[in-house]
């Protein structure tokens, strides 16, 4: 690509989305989480306990991906994992308090370290934030 040449939409987006990823992932605190765990404990603290594979199934992952997430958020207590009393083969996660404050950003350096950069946006930039990232998010589950 030369120099100036425009940039396609797709690709501005993907370097952004990394660029951002990256600096946050240097503000981490010990026991912050991955991307993948972040997303399945908040997943549970918005739907509350589900089974492991309905889990899986939400977050677009595999059954094996997911069983080792939930091992990393029990481990951590985070989570707390438990026997389907309908299905012994299955397991219910549910957060536990823990996992919810960090969800909610009481104990994620990462949480508020972006909250401080959103607070620098204007209202309008940040509600047009918001609703690309809901429409973008919600075309890749379509």
């Amino acid at each position: 690509m030369s120099a100036g040449a425009p940039v396609n939409d797709a690709v501005q987006v993907y370097l952004a989305l990394g660029r951002i990823n990256r600096l946050l992932r240097r503000s981490s605190g010990p026991g912050e989480l991955s991307p993948g765990a972040a997303s399945a404990l908040a997943s549970l603290v918005r739907g509350g306990r589900m089974r492991q594979g309905d889990l899986a199934g939400l977050e677009q992952v595999a059954a094996p991906t997911m069983s080792r997430i939930v091992a990393v958020l029990e481990e951590q207590g985070h989570v707390r994992r438990e026997a389907d009393p309908e299905d012994g083969r299955a397991a219910l996660v549910t957060a536990t308090a823990s996992g919810e404050a960090l969800v909610t950003g009481v104990t994620s350096v990462r949480t508020r370290e972006l909250s401080e950069v959103l607070d620098r946006l204007t209202a309008t930039q940040r509600r047009g934030l918001l609703a690309g990232l809901g429409a973008l998010e919600e075309s890749f589950r379509s």
